[in-house]
C-alpha cells in the first residue's frame, strides 16, 4: 500500500511540475517575441536569462520526479513478480 501512495505522490508531483515547466517555457517564449518586436533592452535581456534559468530549473525538477517514478515503477514490478511467483513479501 505504501507504494501506490508513493507512486500517487509523484504523479502529483509530476504533473505539478508539467504546469511549472509549460508556465515557464510560454514565459520565456513571450519574452523573446516582445524583445524580437521592440528591440533589445538590458531589462529584457536580464528577464531572458531569468526566465531560461527558471526553465532550467522546472525541467531539472522534471527529470528528478521521472527518475523518482521509474524507481518506484521498478519497485512495483518486482512486488508483482514476487506475488504472481506465490513468494512472500507482495501485496500483503
Amino acid at each position: 500500500m505504501r507504494l501506490v501512495i508513493a507512486l500517487t505522490e509523484v504523479n502529483s508531483r509530476h504533473l505539478r511540475a508539467e504546469s511549472r515547466r509549460a508556465g515557464a517555457d510560454i514565459e520565456l517564449a513571450w519574452a523573446l517575441a516582445a524583445e524580437q518586436r521592440d528591440g533589445v533592452s538590458p531589462e529584457g535581456t536580464a528577464n531572458i536569462a531569468r526566465l531560461r534559468e527558471r526553465l532550467d530549473e522546472a525541467e531539472s525538477g522534471l527529470r528528478e520526479i521521472e527518475s523518482d517514478r521509474e524507481r518506484l515503477a521498478d519497485e512495483l514490478l518486482r512486488l508483482e513478480s514476487r506475488a504472481s511467483s506465490g513468494t512472500q513479501g507482495g501485496w500483503q
